[in-house]
């Protein structure tokens, strides 16, 4: 899966300098080329499902890289850009996640509505918000997060100690497939719809019977949620909410 996701990645960008390159030469006006590629780019990301963060990254390769080269800047640069980039958004690349935020809304509405005293697994935790957000207005909750980025890992322990090291609030490095899942009572979700359906796979396998799925904006294809609670943002629509009745791991 990772492999095909990196293959899309490179298809988009290459389909929009082609379509780039039949209006405008490359090497004659490389501006403008690398202008009408963005744009392309952006468009056939769009319409292949990517949003937030990783549109961006399709928008701004090019032009970055058009800059980097007029700038003439030492080769150490590239590869302290690649380091960057991997540290803060590898699983755009690997599993097209990119590092989506959650909005105070959501977390007020999830907050809201979750059981008393629950055992929260936040998926692919980023900064840390949710996780510190929901231990801070929901005390009686445990709220454990996890994350692979490294960078959105390290500014979430940041905030963590800032925040005064909360008790009921954990933020783990590494993958979230590799955790145990069956000692949470919640698993919530903001990834994106590409990985969804093996989300739903785990939690149905190893949550157990009476657990909670909380995915922001985000379906399961095929699976209609019991409960529904409306968004007001553009991108972040919904919390689409599944309980399932049995699931060993």
């Amino acid at each position: 899966m990772r492999l095909r996701a990196i293959v899309r990645v490179l298809l988009v960008q290459l389909l929009a300098a082609v379509l780039a390159w039949s209006v405008v030469a490359p090497i004659g006006m490389p501006w403008r080329w690398g202008v009408l590629q963005a744009l392309a780019a952006g468009l056939l990301a769009w319409f292949a499902g990517v949003r937030g963060y990783g549109l961006g990254l399709h928008v701004l390769f090019v032009p970055a890289v058009l800059l980097a080269l007029q700038l003439q800047l030492p080769a150490w640069v590239y590869l302290l850009g690649l380091l960057l980039t991997l540290s803060l958004s590898r699983n755009a690349l690997t599993e097209q996640v990119p590092l989506y935020l959650s909005s105070q809304e959501s977390i007020a509405a999830l907050a809201a509505t979750l059981p008393t005293g629950v055992r929260v697994l936040d998926l692919g935790s980023g900064d840390g918000r949710v996780v510190l957000q929901l231990a801070a207005l929901r005390p009686d909750l445990t709220v454990c997060g996890v994350e692979n980025a490294l960078l959105p890992w390290l500014w979430s322990r940041w905030r963590y100690w800032r925040a005064g090291r909360p008790a009921n609030a954990r933020l783990l490095f590494g993958s979230f497939w590799q955790l145990d899942w069956q000692s949470y009572d919640v698993v919530h979700a903001f990834l994106s719809p590409v990985p969804m359906a093996r989300v739903w796979q785990q939690f149905q396998r190893c949550c157990h019977p009476g657990a909670i799925l909380v995915s922001n904006t985000f379906m399961i294809q095929g699976m209609a949620p019991q409960q529904r609670l409306p968004l007001s943002g553009p991108l972040q629509t919904e919390l689409l909410i599944w309980r399932h009745p049995h699931g060993t791991c």
